[in-house]
């Protein structure tokens, strides 16, 4: 058995041992807002963070910006 192999069958027990058969629970309307609203700042998060990690990883490797184009013809 491979490395990977143990850890999805370590994974998967944990998850059928820490999984209860049932949930005596009640979730108002309220609980989908939550969730979507986790959701959604989960995705801004993560692409506030890509944005950071990529202007960091284009600065470690010397990327400049490209000039920016003078298309007004105000000099001729």
């Amino acid at each position: 058995m491979t490395k990977t192999q143990r850890w999805a069958v370590v994974a998967l027990g944990a998850i059928a041992l820490l999984t209860p058969t049932r949930a005596f629970a009640y979730l108002d309307p309220a609980a989908g807002s939550i969730l979507l609203q986790v959701l959604l700042g989960g995705i801004a998060g993560c692409a506030v963070f890509a944005k950071l990690f990529w202007s960091r990883l284009r600065g470690l490797f010397g990327a400049k910006k490209r000039p920016e184009r003078n298309d007004d013809h105000s000099s001729i």
